[in-house]
């Protein structure tokens, strides 16, 4: 069973997170919810030999050399094999766990409506993961499953209201 941990946190602007980060020496991080239709969010899960890691979204550290928008685009590849154009930054978060604090930047990334519902991805970038096997699936956005405690769940509520502001782009 996964276990919950301590983690506190607040939302900023997108360049006050950018500033604070930088300013602080903090680790940027990025969170990316890829959605196929309105009540959808893409999860993956580790294959057996991780039954700890619970149900994630792609994610990943900004590196020195890009933006966090190219780093949404990045992880969301090499960690579900889904090229996607046109990140929509939703919120920035301070988060603080165990006396250390980095900033998350989340993002929203559209899928085909023809992306599969379920598939197996060999992670193929990233020191920690590559190699790895996701398991990787649509689950129903009003209840994920993700990992409770470490701010995957943080920016649901603006995902839900973009999705709802751009309900007439699609027919799903």
């Amino acid at each position: 069973m996964t276990q919950t941990v301590e983690q506190t946190g607040y939302a900023l602007p997108f360049q006050e997170a950018r500033a604070a980060a930088q300013g602080r020496g903090l680790r940027e991080r990025v969170l990316v919810y890829v959605t196929r239709r309105h009540d959808e969010l893409l999860v993956f899960e580790h294959t057996a030999e991780y039954p700890d890691a619970g149900v994630q979204v792609p994610a990943g550290g900004v590196d020195p050399d890009e933006t966090p928008d190219h780093t949404a685009r990045r992880e969301t590849h090499e960690e579900v094999g889904l090229n996607l154009d046109a990140p929509v930054h939703m919120a920035s978060w301070l988060w603080t766990r165990a006396e250390k604090s980095q900033v998350w930047h989340y993002y929203w990334l559209r899928a085909p409506l023809d992306t599969p519902s379920r598939w197996a991805h060999h992670v193929s970038g990233g020191d920690d993961d590559q190699g790895m096997t996701f398991l990787c699936r649509f689950a129903p956005l009003d209840h994920p499953e993700l990992i409770p405690g470490y701010g995957y769940e943080a920016a649901l509520p603006q995902l839900r209201l973009l999705l709802k502001e751009n309900a007439h782009d699609r027919h799903d």
